[in-house]
């Protein structure tokens, strides 16, 4: 126990569970050894031996519901901007749906890649979050989030600031308007079921480090300095869950639900298989 500088909480204080989250089988940590999972609450990942929280009262993050522990894991009490490890002591490090509540993300980041020699970061996608906040509904768990996370590149993860009013904005870049005109043609509230996981959540695996890149500029920066702006990923995500056989049901449905999002698709000039 040396190696920690964290609070040790006694197992008593959560309950193990049969059945906890797992990556798919092909990226599974099955060689590693000490695998630490932050800010898990009462849905951890299996196999973990050490968990992380902030809160372990309140819950206000997860509902109110309360905190989860494997027999196998220590429970620590820690801030994921500062974590009480030392360095590389991990093999994995789970941080899911955790970054986008943190004020300064970069700084958490940079502690994951300290402790850590690989992970898996998640977070809810931009085009959940933009969707959700467009559609007027009072989403109580997505107005504590803080950032829309994504990632443009191998090996980046992206951060903008998400507020009210950055969470109801459009870049002017066609991406932009893309979005904006298909979230105006469907309730997102209800057309979210239509979508597959992988569309409505950021998945991040890292290895031996990443870059992180937080932007604080406002809207139109892709134009001004030729980056790749939230958009861009949006309308990919988009795109290919309309050309994905596995979901064609369900995309009939959105297509019977909302025929006017099938105009937007033509009047930018997209053509997908279902829609």
């Amino acid at each position: 126990m040396e190696s920690f500088r964290g609070v040790y909480l006694p197992l008593w204080m959560g309950n193990a569970v049969k059945t906890m989250k797992q990556l798919p089988l092909w990226k599974r940590p099955y060689f590693a050894h000490r695998i630490l999972d932050i800010g898990a609450g009462h849905n951890p990942f299996g196999g973990i031996t050490h968990l992380l929280e902030l809160d372990i009262d309140e819950g206000r993050h997860r509902g109110g519901k309360s905190i989860v522990l494997p027999h196998s894991a220590a429970l620590i009490v820690g801030d994921a901007t500062a974590l009480p490890f030392q360095e590389r002591v991990f093999d994995y490090v789970y941080a899911s749906h955790v970054l986008e509540h943190v004020d300064a993300p970069e700084k958490a980041c940079r502690e994951l890649i300290r402790i850590g020699s690989a992970g898996y970061i998640e977070t809810p996608s931009p085009f959940l979050e933009q969707g959700l906040a467009f559609s007027n509904q009072d989403v109580s768990e997505s107005s504590l989030h803080k950032w829309f996370v994504f990632s443009t590149a191998d090996n980046l993860l992206v951060f903008e600031p998400k507020t009210q009013e950055t969470e109801r904005r459009f870049c002017s870049c066609r991406d932009g308007q893309f979005m904006k005109d298909f979230y105006t043609a469907v309730d997102f509230h209800r057309a979210q079921h239509y979508f597959r996981r992988a569309a409505k959540t950021t998945m991040f695996y890292w290895k031996r480090g990443f870059r992180v890149e937080v932007r604080h500029q406002g809207m139109d920066v892709c134009d001004r300095n030729r980056i790749v702006c939230r958009f861009s990923g949006m309308k990919q995500v988009l795109l290919r869950n309309c050309n994905d056989w596995l979901r064609v049901n369900r995309i009939l449905q959105l297509k019977r639900t909302f025929p006017e999002c099938t105009k937007v698709f033509r009047r930018y000039g997209y053509r997908t298989l279902f829609l």
